[in-house]
């Protein structure tokens, strides 16, 4: 591998499967959601992806299936509540320190719409028509809409899905099935594909430049249908999950 083009920098396990992910490129902070389908119990951690420093891991609250992972601020996460089992609808916010995992603020009887480095939007379910507004963050309390918003313009880079796309002859693989995510970055070129192995499914991941390789991972191995897509890139961070309950960055 060339570490000079490709850095590791994270490497975390979690218990469940990784679930949903949020990413907050100003304060360097990914929030991540994983479920144990075994004990029907959702976690939430916080991890410093840029120092590797690890804030919350795996962290149960007091209902502990029916919460979903909203936003990742600068001192706190943000967790909502669904008021009954496989609604989309959120029923309640909680927001968390991400230094000691403990409940700042609890409002049950409001409903989360989106969030900003400056509040969150939300609204009273119970009152039609539905009437937006801002509460804090750390408090909870209600302010102001305003030019003092700070609207969040994190921008994900997902990859491209591609049937036409040719591997480099350097690049050993089985048989191909599905699609290609295909993402250039620079002089690089990250791809991902499904490949046949006897009567199973694998899925990879390569990073390369010209005709070296940098990185080939099995992302995950014996599948019988194909993965959905597999990483994603915040600035120079490439981030990819390994056997569904990894986390695993480079810097590229």
């Amino acid at each position: 591998m060339n570490t000079n083009k490709i850095r590791p920098i994270l490497s975390e396990k979690f218990e469940g499967i990784i679930w949903k992910i949020e990413v907050n490129d100003k304060y360097g902070l990914i929030a991540i959601e994983s479920r144990s389908l075994e004990s029907k119990k959702t976690s939430f951690s916080v991890i410093n992806y840029k120092t590797g420093e690890i804030l919350i891991k795996e962290k149960i609250f007091q209902e502990p299936w029916n919460l979903n992972l909203a936003y990742i601020s600068e001192k706190n996460l943000i967790i909502t509540a669904y008021g009954q089992p496989g609604s989309p609808e959120s029923k309640g916010i909680i927001s968390v320190n991400i230094q000691d995992a403990q409940v700042l603020w609890e409002h049950y009887n409001l409903s989360f719409n989106k969030a900003t480095d400056g509040g969150l939007q939300v609204y009273d379910p119970r009152i039609n028509p539905r009437r937006l507004s801002w509460i804090s963050h750390i408090k909870g309390e209600n302010i102001e809409e305003s030019d003092k918003i700070e609207h969040s313009n994190e921008i994900l880079i997902h990859p491209v899905f591609k049937n036409q796309f040719v591997i480099p002859d350097f690049i050993l693989r089985e048989e191909l099935v599905g699609d290609l995510s295909v993402l250039c970055v620079r002089d690089l070129k990250i791809i991902s594909f499904h490949e046949k192995t006897q009567n199973n499914i694998q899925q990879r991941l390569l990073v390369y430049q010209d005709d070296t390789i940098l990185l080939d991972e099995i992302l995950i191995r014996g599948i019988q249908k194909l993965q959905p897509e597999s990483f994603f890139m915040q600035k120079n961070h490439l981030f990819y999950i390994r056997n569904k309950n990894e986390i695993v960055s480079y810097l590229v």
